[in-house]
């Protein structure tokens, strides 16, 4: 479809408007159409390999459109029927199939998945070449989408046809000949879906609707402009005057050296009178870095802070005196009332005695614990005189928490004299004659251990003068440790000071190096361009030619664009033109039933972008209302089938093939567009190849016609398909049509079976034709009885009414004799026979009842023949 379109585009370029540039483009794309289809313009795909080629081509690329004979000219003795498609192995055919297509209507009935698909893309490939279904799903080679899967082969179907002289010919693709005489339900089922899209869409529409959404789809991945992606300016040219422009930077550069040189001379002077005013910028450096042979001061600050520093031990000779004070004082105390306690000890035994007493005390004590007196004998209760007496000796409790509160407080205070004396034994552990005090466990630092710190050693000393000496002497060392720590704080505060002037003096530094290396590259550069770019400077002189072809293929490349986007745009109007009145015809044809108000005086499509589609009614022709807001979607997919029923018409195509109208087209419009079809003389003299997966509708068609056609029908029935995964095809499949279902069971002398098929074409007849024809000539209402509301219509009442409606002299068809003798003739037949009462009720399994009689059922097969040959040319 894309190449055969793309054809008529060069078409439109032959003219002597068109550069001979833009069909170098043309015929570069017509050349390479296989290789640019599945780019797009995602990343540059298809506009950089236009370029590629192009540039590769274009100097032997022809200036002039070349068109294959097909497309100059119509074939001279077009096709007029189809008569044998030879098909397989293709698709689903596995092998071979002979197809007879000789009937002027062709029908081929199969359920979904039996191969009507695989016929009809047979038949598209035998007249157009292509099949849009294999392009439209990108296969790169389409030989794989018609290789059959199970056999892994590919044979090209082989279609006959006849000519205008009668002549068998083999038909030759032609996709311009052939292209409008298929009607596809995926293309009815695009446009249906026509609101769904933005109005800027709706025109592509009806590109859509003739099967060109691919090539749609392919003009829209052109990129509008190729300047992009092609040299316009010259590579080598803009590299050297990029070049240059650099090389006029460092010119420039040379000229500020001096003013940036002076510049940082400036900076550095500054900070040199920061440092310090009788300091050049030079003695700062060497003071703060110092040189080769003497260290500068940050690195004489960075060995003093890096000395190590001792701890501290936190001891005072005060306090040492503060803690031996408290101890003395405790210990006084402790005596005292130790002493206090022990000129108590009559009391303390006394208070000893009542608190056994109080312990032996029970509810249920009832004697003296100590002679067993009863308590109501004695004189004195003892438990109560325990008590009295235990609250006159609380005073005795009380002095002991005292005495035991105060050795607690005086063991605290000795714990921490001990800790300053591990402490002096840990700075001066040799020969420390407080070693042997240190390590005393800590339960034996007692008030007899601080007494032993008074006792005297040999040499009249006293362990308390050693303590205090040693306590003095770590409080000295103490102190020298803070001078040190404070002269530290200070060196690093310095250090920090000085290092930030050393910060400030590398960054001086590195911009004094940037510079001189700047004026040194600066220098270098100008006196070695020309030589080191000898080859730039003639690859740019050699360019120039390139670029200007490269501009000329851009420009051609822009215009082709363009008109391919015209084109296109244009496709619609062109593809509908003169096609307006016979589009409103058959949609009228096919919604028969509305109302004369609902039938469309005019349509008007979109054709442009933002257009709608718009339509007027018969009452109100000038009005015209947006489709989609008053129309539903079968009434849209009835739009869609009359445009390509009435492209088909226009071009006189000799055949339709239709593609499943039964899921194209809802069941409220099937059969008003079966007899617009077979009834109406819009394709009388078309073949007509209709492919569908409803049987009803299969059978609907054949009995729709009268018998002389339905007997010129070729049906076709598509079988599921069995273990060797070949289709099946039947081409002798029993007749649908109900009178002439009936004959071929009468010549097989099958009776019951002929009077079956005669009660259902009764049936059919009276009800849609013999009805339709009085409703037509006469009075078509009718009054019939019924046994009750669910019981249907018996056909002899309803056949008898029928007749009584024409026999009157009113009947406005002065040949209604033609109708009304089969009539009477059936109706001449006994109705109590068992033949009529068969008719009426139908015919269902019965055991034991009398034969049927032949005679009489010939008749009436007859009377029903003759009944449809003269009703059919009357309805």
């Amino acid at each position: 479809m894309i190449a055969a379109e793309y054809s008529r585009f060069l078409q439109t370029l032959i003219s002597t408007d068109v550069q001979d540039e833009v069909r170098k483009i043309a015929n570069l794309v017509q050349q390479h159409l296989d290789t640019l289809v599945p780019l797009t313009t995602s990343q540059g795909q298809r506009i950089k390999q236009i370029v590629n080629l192009a540039q590769t081509n274009w100097n032997s690329l022809n200036s002039e459109i070349q068109l294959e004979q097909e497309r100059a000219q119509r074939q001279v003795c077009p096709v007029k029927q189809l008569k044998m498609l030879l098909v397989g192995p293709f698709r689903g055919f596995a092998k071979q199939e002979e197809l007879d297509l000789s009937g002027r209507t062709v029908l081929l009935y199969g359920p979904n998945g039996t191969g009507k698909s695989s016929f009809c893309e047979a038949l598209e490939y035998a007249l157009l070449g292509n099949v849009n279904e294999a392009e439209s799903k990108r296969f790169r080679n389409q030989n794989d989408y018609f290789t059959n899967a199970y056999t892994k082969s590919f044979t090209q179907p082989t279609l006959l046809g006849q000519d205008n002289q009668g002549k068998e010919i083999l038909v030759t693709a032609s996709e311009t000949l052939y292209r409008f005489c298929f009607i596809e339900k995926n293309r009815i089922d695009s446009f249906s879906r026509i609101a769904a899209q933005a109005p800027s869409k709706q025109s592509e529409l009806i590109s859509i609707l003739f099967g060109l959404e691919d090539f749609l789809d392919f003009t829209h991945n052109f990129t509008a402009s190729m300047d992009n992606y092609i040299d316009l300016k010259g590579v080598k040219g803009e590299e050297l005057k990029q070049k240059k422009q650099g090389l006029a930077g460092y010119q420039q550069s040379l000229i500020s050296i001096p003013e940036l040189l002076e510049e940082l001379s400036r900076d550095e002077n500054e900070l040199a009178i920061e440092y310090s005013k009788n300091h050049t910028y030079t003695q700062m450096l060497l003071e703060i870095n110092g040189t080769g042979e003497a260290e500068g001061l940050i690195a004489q600050l960075e060995a003093e802070i890096e000395k190590p520093i001792g701890l501290k031990c936190n001891l005072t000779l005060s306090r040492l005196l503060e803690l031996k004070q408290s101890v003395e004082t405790l210990v006084l105390v402790y005596q005292s009332k130790k002493s206090e306690l022990d000129n108590t000890s009559r009391e303390l035994s006394y208070k000893k005695l009542y608190e056994a007493i109080i312990e032996l005390h029970d509810e249920d004590s009832m004697k003296c614990p100590a002679c067993q007196t009863p308590l109501r004998q004695v004189c004195v209760n003892p438990f109560k005189h325990a008590d009295a007496e235990l609250k006159k000796l609380e005073y005795i409790a009380e002095l002991q928490d005292f005495i035991s509160e105060t050795e607690r407080r005086i063991n605290d205070l000795l714990s921490k004299l001990r800790d300053v004396i591990i402490t002096c034994c840990s700075n001066y552990s040799e020969n420390n004659i407080l070693n042997v005090l240190q390590s005393i466990d800590e339960k034996n630092v007692t008030i007899d251990w601080w007494g032993s710190l008074f006792q005297p050693f040999d040499d009249k000393s006293f362990p308390w003068q050693y303590i205090e000496a040693q306590v003095k002497k770590l409080e000295d060392a103490d102190n020298d440790i803070s001078r040190s720590l404070e002269k530290r704080a200070k060196n690093i505060d310095e250090l920090k000071r000085l290092r930030g002037f050393a910060e400030k003096i590398i960054i001086l530094q590195a911009r004094k190096d940037a510079i001189i290396e700047s004026k040194r590259k600066a220098q270098n550069e100008i006196n070695e361009f020309d030589t080191r770019n000898a080859c730039l400077i003639e690859a740019t002189d050699n360019e120039m030619e390139v670029v200007a072809q490269n501009r000329v293929i851009a420009e051609a490349y822009a215009i082709f664009v363009k008109k391919i986007n015209d084109y296109m745009d244009g496709l619609p109007a062109l593809l509908v033109a003169d096609i307006g009145e016979i589009i409103v015809r058959l949609y009228n044809e096919f919604n028969r039933q509305d109302a004369q108000y609902e039938q469309f005086a005019n349509v008007r499509l979109p054709l442009q972008q933002n257009q709608k589609l718009e339509i007027s009614y018969k009452d109100k022709p000038d009005l015209y209302f947006d489709a989609l807001h008053v129309l539903s979607e079968g009434h849209i997919r009835c739009i869609g089938l009359a445009v390509l029923a009435a492209k088909n018409i226009l071009e006189d195509c000799p055949f339709l093939i239709f593609d499943d109208p039964v899921n194209a087209i809802d069941d409220d419009h099937r059969e008003a567009i079966r007899r617009t079809l077979f009834e109406d003389s819009f394709f009388e003299e078309k073949q007509i190849i209709l492919a569908c997966h409803g049987e009803e509708f299969f059978k609907d068609i054949q009995n729709q016609l009268p018998v002389n056609k339905a007997q010129t029908i070729k049906t076709i029935s598509f079988l599921p398909i069995r273990m060797d995964h070949h289709i099946c095809v039947d081409q002798h499949c029993a007749p649908r049509n109900y009178i002439i279902a009936a004959f071929a069971h009468l010549d097989k002398n099958e009776i019951r079976d002929a009077l079956d098929k005669s009660r259902k074409a009764l049936e059919s007849l009276t009800k849609d034709k013999v009805w339709r024809y009085v409703n037509k000539y006469g009075d078509g209402y009718l009054s019939i009885q019924m046994k009750s509301p669910s019981s249907p219509i018996e056909l002899r009442n309803l056949t008898e009414q029928l007749c009584s409606k024409i026999k009157k002299a009113d009947f406005k068809d002065q040949n209604k004799d033609s109708i009304l003798n089969p009539i009477e003739s059936l109706l001449g037949i006994n109705r109590d026979s068992r033949e009529w009462r068969y008719m009426n009720k139908g015919t269902h399994e019965e055991a034991n009842h009398a034969e049927f009689n032949r005679q009489t059922v010939i008749n009436i097969i007859t009377f029903l023949g003759e009944l449809d040959k003269e009703i059919s040319s009357k309805v």
